[in-house]
């Protein structure tokens, strides 16, 4: 079940709250310090991993250039 992120805008508390897809389309959220339902969704820092261009080389690499051959 996903977990979603919300920011309440009358108190600031920021709070979590797991549903499923249909319960959050079809439910409001309310925050639980205070009760407002002027809330919205906070959303998560998503980390991508991508495909390494280039060669490394004076450029950098995974040792930052200099040729120290720290990398094999």
């Amino acid at each position: 079940m996903p977990t979603y992120e919300y920011l309440c805008r009358r108190c600031t508390h920021v709070f979590e709250k797991r549903m499923t897809l249909e319960e959050k389309q079809n439910a409001k959220a309310t925050c639980p310090k205070c009760g407002s339902e002027d809330v919205r969704q906070q959303f998560f820092g998503v980390n991508f991993l991508g495909k390494k261009t280039g060669g490394g080389g004076a450029s950098g690499g995974c040792c930052g250039g200099g040729g120290t051959g720290c990398c094999g």
